[in-house]
């Protein structure tokens, strides 16, 4: 079967079942289960499904995933890209992260400041610091978010406004080599546009999935001056963007 009539009937089957797993593709095709995993990632890739663990699920561009299920996916690039961006924080800094679940895993790693003042609009990471000896957390106000239990809406964009970070950390759904970096809902977009004009160093936290995906809604242009922390370094043609644009890139490096 070639990889066109694979995907046709990979996306066939995502249709009729709404959720698809590796190993009954690569039973149905007659294929190797790498090769099915070789054909989800391409199709992600271009927007047409949402891999997670063990398989994949419809892709819906105006409506992102429950953070747990995002949490179990990439949890490797995760870390990776967490641990770059704890390279970047200082005893007695201020800092904002906001919600997802690379925000996440970045928030795990932080656990062992001695001297932070941090400032979420996520649950999900007050509950995790609220326990850590030197973090001290403040929560915005705001409406919960159902599927990620992220605080969102006026109160949390106006209590933001109140602050200038040190260092704002914050994640993305997508970047575009058209249309630049994308998010899937307006509220969260529309917070992190604030967050960047209230800190005096912005940073995505990117996995290398991120790149060539697309989103609904454009939050950045690729020239707007930031840092990436990513877990790899960026491909072309973003890199070339990046590079001209004097957007400083920090990735991990291979056995570092």
């Amino acid at each position: 079967m070639s990889e066109r009539a694979r995907h046709a009937a990979i996306l066939a089957a995502l249709g009729r079942e709404g959720r698809v797993g590796v190993a009954a593709l690569a039973d149905a095709l007659g294929v190797s289960a790498e090769t099915v995993r070789r054909d989800l990632v391409a199709l992600d890739a271009t927007g047409r499904l949402r891999r997670v663990h063990g398989g994949a699920v419809e892709f819906r561009p105006d409506e992102e995933q429950p953070l747990m299920v995002r949490s179990r996916i990439r949890p490797r690039e995760k870390a990776q890209v967490a641990a770059v961006a704890r390279g970047l924080v200082r005893d007695g800094m201020s800092i904002f992260v906001d919600t997802g679940s690379t925000p996440l895993a970045f928030a795990r790693a932080l656990a062992d400041a001695r001297d932070l003042a941090l400032v979420t609009n996520s649950l999900d990471i007050a509950h995790l610091l609220a326990a850590a000896p030197g973090v001290r957390v403040k929560i915005t106000p705001g409406w919960v978010r159902p599927n990620d239990y992220a605080l969102v809406g006026g109160d949390t964009v106006a209590f933001v406004r109140r602050f200038v970070f040190d260092i704002a950390f914050m994640g993305i759904a997508a970047c575009d080599a058209q249309y630049g970096w994308m998010d899937y809902a307006d509220e969260e977009s529309e917070l992190r546009r604030t967050v960047i004009e209230q800190t005096r160093r912005a940073v995505l936290l990117v996995d290398d999935s991120k790149f060539g995906r697309h989103a609904s809604i454009r939050t950045f242009d690729l020239t707007t001056p930031l840092t990436v922390a990513t877990n790899r370094p960026v491909a072309a043609p973003f890199a070339e963007v990046f590079e001209r644009a004097g957007v400083e890139v920090r990735h991990r490096l291979r056995g570092g």
